[in-house]
């Protein structure tokens, strides 16, 4: 069995047809980097929602807030309503307020996006902006921290330090702290010349020191999928998922039975679909988003 390319419009008329929800990943589906829509993006969400589409937005991206990337819409020219976006910043929050009952300290590793909507919740939050280490070991010793840090959130961290991951492990070594990550994603979306390191390379460090798995909220694992289906009821068997990256986007949707889109516009080439096994494969794929309304 292999995925099915899509060409031209008559090809996704078929395929939504039986579709209800459509699910979109952002970068490299929408855009690349902060700057620029990827060419077609913005006319063929307009023609889903002409369509009658229900979309929901869902990135792994955990440097922004809901409102960030509200006004990151509104900047490059989309047409999206706030409650249709899921970065998984809000789904630590809504995670920790629905799924784990919380409400009191947690430290984050991580940016004030994600800090605005863990505070959202009734939390309080610390830990985002620069933290070095100074001294030495004996000096290290002595530190204190925090009482009480009843959760600990490692999402991306532009100030990753070494006197971060001791915070986190210190607070980690109480075996009721809860422990979540945004996600696992190893790298950044960029233009292929640099590589800037994603989350995934933060989460494996506190994992590592602290020797505790965290609870993962991101693609491809199900408390994003919880949270959308508890905003939006969808029916996995008329939603279709569009993204640009197998181990997450294209993972997500096989984990929770939906239909998978795989466009090549951002972190997958064709090239990459060669000797998959099928339960790896997207069901369709498509050069571009934007091949809906050519």
């Amino acid at each position: 069995m292999s995925a099915l390319r899509l060409c031209g419009g008559p090809a996704w008329k078929k395929l939504l047809s039986d579709v209800e929800t459509v699910l979109l990943d952002c970068d490299g589906v929408l855009w690349l980097g902060n700057t620029d829509a990827i060419p077609g993006a913005k006319e063929a969400v307009s023609h889903l929602r002409a369509l009658g589409k229900r979309l929901c937005f869902v990135t792994n991206n955990s440097s922004k807030s809901r409102d960030e990337y509200m006004a990151k819409f509104q900047k490059l020219g989309f047409d999206v309503n706030k409650s249709e976006i899921f970065p998984t910043g809000y789904i630590v929050g809504q995670y920790l307020k629905h799924t784990a009952g919380y409400d009191g300290k947690v430290y984050l590793m991580g940016v004030e996006g994600t800090k605005q909507e863990i505070e959202a919740i009734g939390c309080t939050c610390f830990g985002p902006g620069p933290d070095v280490l100074t001294g030495t070991l004996d000096d290290w010793l002595q530190m204190s921290f925090e009482k009480d840090v009843g959760a600990v959130v490692v999402a991306y961290d532009c100030h990753i330090s070494y006197m971060k991951m001791i915070q986190a492990c210190t607070y980690l070594k109480n075996p009721d702290c809860i422990f979540i990550a945004t996600n696992e994603d190893p790298v950044l979306p960029s233009n292929g010349h640099i590589a800037i390191p994603g989350t995934g390379s933060m989460v494996s460090a506190v994992r590592t020191s602290a020797k505790r798995d965290p609870i993962i909220v991101g693609k491809p694992h199900t408390p994003m999928f919880d949270c959308i289906v508890k905003h939006t009821n969808l029916q996995p068997h008329k939603t279709l998922m569009i993204g640009d990256s197998l181990n997450t986007d294209i993972l997500f949707g096989r984990r929770h039975g939906l239909k998978t889109l795989l466009v090549l516009s951002g972190n997958t080439k064709e090239c990459n679909l060669e000797g998959l096994s099928s339960d790896k494969l997207p069901d369709y794929y498509a050069d571009s988003i934007a091949d809906l309304i050519s």
